[in-house]
């Protein structure tokens, strides 16, 4: 019995996919200029030492599970598996929290602070409805692999 490949058209999110790119670029941005601003705070402002750490450990770890979340991302887009978005979708609460966090539960909270807090909520917000727009497409096109 011969197996032939049947042709099928990519149904990767390309608007999820461009969000995704285009969030990496801004999650650089937003991680280098709240640094900055943790430095000039920590300077300027009168902060107690522990609370500084804390703050500092916190955005560490935003970062941590941001990089794990821009991965999975992509790659359950690009592969077409539903799995990873779902870990994608589950991970976007806690950069969602992270976000509202920065905007809102420092100790001090620029306006700076909140407006990039704001732009990366609508990142994530968007990214979500598109994440489960593909899971949707991709378990109804559960596709074979070959055809006899």
């Amino acid at each position: 019995m011969a197996y032939t490949r049947q042709y099928l058209p990519p149904q990767s999110s390309v608007p999820l996919q461009v969000l995704l790119h285009y969030n990496y670029y801004y999650f650089i941005l937003f991680m280098v200029i709240e640094i900055l601003v943790m430095m000039w705070k920590g300077t300027v402002l009168p902060y107690s030492s522990s609370t500084l750490v804390s703050e500092s450990v916190l955005l560490g770890l935003y970062v941590l599970c941001e990089a794990i979340r821009q991965y999975l991302g992509n790659k359950g887009n690009l592969t077409e598996q539903p799995f990873p978005l779902v870990i994608f979708l589950l991970l976007t609460i806690p950069i969602t929290l992270g976000y509202v966090f920065t905007m809102l539960f420092q100790t001090y909270v620029l306006h700076l602070d909140a407006i990039l807090s704001y732009i990366g909520i609508g990142f994530c917000g968007i990214e979500f409805i598109l994440a489960i727009v593909a899971i949707i497409q991709f378990a109804r096109e559960a596709r074979p692999r070959l055809t006899s």
